[in-house]
């Protein structure tokens, strides 16, 4: 019985939720999921009350100023020029001509948009 002393234990089989690849998915999915959330929680409030009114109308397009927390990147305004046409940016105010209400609420769940409204005037 001496002998059995100095074996070594038996490798303990890991359990699947023990998996580091398992933990890796599980916590890409956590912020996948919180990123896609806050924007579709927060997405509604910037859009003002003008903008949202001439959406209930259900218009085809609209003209549209987009202002992000920041100046707008190279990035930023490739997303823009995507949704339709962009005609200029003043500081970190783009305005968008032609933009569907698709695209608008598309866009307003992106966290660096700071306010969605229409161009004044049009």
């Amino acid at each position: 019985m001496a002998g059995d002393q100095g074996a070594p234990p038996a490798p303990r089989k890991r359990s699947w939720s023990e998996h580091p690849t398992l933990r890796f998915l599980l916590a890409a999915l956590v912020l996948f999921g919180s990123y896609w959330s806050y924007g579709y929680l927060t997405g509604p409030s910037k859009i003002t009350a003008r903008l949202r009114d001439r959406l209930g109308e259900n218009p085809a397009e609209l003209n549209v100023t987009v202002t992000a927390k920041f100046p707008p990147e190279e990035f930023h305004i490739s997303i823009y020029q995507q949704l339709d046409s962009m005609r200029g940016v003043e500081e970190s105010t783009a305005a968008l001509y032609s933009i569907t209400p698709a695209a608008i609420r598309t866009l307003s769940q992106y966290y660096w948009v700071k306010e969605l409204d229409l161009i004044p005037g049009k």
